[in-house]
């Protein structure tokens, strides 16, 4: 029998072995990595080969990927460009949970929905994937154009709507809400406007001088995780997004010229916990319920990228973009997100769903991260079909950006 050390060994050895083949087949159909950590979780997991049993450590261990990821995006936005489009991105948002909130409604009418679930989701559907739409903008050098700012504002605002999504929640199954939480949250929110309106206006916002520890690396680096796990840490205890408080401690290293080259040392670690974060979704999906209900969950799966689609894609357009760069930016918010993952645990915490229904929001939501991608490729290439159409689009967001 395998002592502890030798088990980790094996696991983390055989982890690294599926990766590296399913990165490599699928970087074969130009598919991204988070597509190989998913289904490598699949494999792995529980339900899989069960090389990996404790889903809960991954998870925990996977979640610093997810909070290292958003600090290191937060240090390459363009904050001023970010907030000249905040207005809009939350008119977007409002506009969002509206046409989410009347389509499941119309559904759950048919379906004899309770109110709860009809709420539920249509919560559920209207929040989409930071970690896969910021790193999808990333890699395309989209993330600082005039649509990588609107989408990066309805993803920060979104997060910050968890708060009151889950009081919501909370009276609908109690008939109880705790006000003092979201008047805290409301009261973070607007703190977290005002600092991004300092960094704009060029003000200090932290009273320590980093330049002061510009020759000594090591420090530097402690210093930055500090910032990036200290903000995520806080912001957490106040029941917002870890990931959202990271991201705003990346913005706040992106002032300082002197910690610059820490994004480029700390890539090796932002790759593997990154990883770690996706394999924890594989490894949560029971694949058996999948495939005695893989009719169903496709089914909903191709309805929620069409409905998504098509509420992102209008808002967009009421927001004054092109009809191509709507249709665009609607694939990019058609898949369901993490933060969906936490709504239908307290959901079921709550009793507003049963097992069935938990498993099956589990299913769709894991299924629609998995395929985002390749829905996002499939209408893009749709929308720019030539290589010169695309050059020129990827020209005009890079114009934008420096506007």
């Amino acid at each position: 029998m395998l002592d502890p050390g030798e088990h980790l060994l094996k696991g983390i050895v055989g982890m690294l072995l599926t990766i590296l083949l399913l990165s490599w087949l699928l970087k074969r159909f130009r598919q991204p990595y988070f597509s190989a950590y998913i289904i490598a979780g699949i494999l792995l997991g529980p339900h899989g080969l069960q090389l990996f049993t404790n889903v809960t450590t991954i998870a925990q261990i996977g979640s610093l990927g997810l909070i290292m990821q958003m600090f290191f995006i937060g240090a390459e936005i363009e904050v001023p460009a970010l907030m000249k489009n905040i207005r809009i991105s939350a008119i977007g948002v409002s506009v969002q949970l509206l046409l989410s909130f009347i389509f499941i409604a119309m559904i759950g009418h048919q379906l004899g929905w309770a109110t709860g679930q009809i709420v539920l989701f249509s919560f559920i559907i209207s929040l989409s994937s930071s970690a896969i739409i910021l790193e999808y903008l990333h890699k395309n050098t989209e993330i600082n154009s005039r649509l990588g700012n609107l989408a990066t504002g309805i993803l920060i605002l979104q997060d910050f709507l968890i708060v009151p999504m889950i009081m919501v929640l909370n009276f609908l199954a109690k008939g109880e809400s705790n006000i003092g939480q979201l008047i805290l949250g409301v009261f973070i929110a607007l703190v977290f406007v005002a600092l991004l309106r300092m960094v704009v206006l060029k003000r200090k916002v932290l009273p320590l001088s980093l330049s002061t520890f510009q020759p000594d690396h090591e420090l530097q680096v402690f210093i930055g995780l500090l910032l990036c796990f200290g903000f995520a840490w806080m912001t957490s205890l106040l029941h917002l997004s870890a990931a959202m408080g990271a991201m705003f401690a990346g913005v706040i290293i992106s002032q300082n010229e002197s910690m610059k080259w820490l994004d480029r040392t700390l890539i090796p670690f932002r790759v593997f916990f990154l990883s770690l974060f996706f394999l924890s979704i594989g490894l949560q999906l029971d694949w058996s319920f999948v495939k005695a209900h893989s009719a169903l969950i496709s089914a909903l799966v191709i309805l929620i990228f069409g409905i998504n689609s098509l509420i992102n894609a209008c808002v967009f357009r009421l927001l004054k973009e092109s009809w191509k760069n709507s249709l665009y930016a609607g694939a990019l918010l058609s898949q369901i997100g993490e933060f969906s993952l936490v709504l239908c645990t307290v959901a079921k915490s709550l009793k507003l769903v049963d097992d069935f229904s938990f498993q099956l929001t589990l299913a769709v939501v894991s299924v629609s991260m998995l395929l985002s991608s390749g829905w996002i490729s499939v209408i893009r290439s749709f929308l720019f079909r030539n290589v010169s159409e695309t050059l020129k689009t990827t020209r005009f967001f890079t114009e934008n950006s420096r506007n």
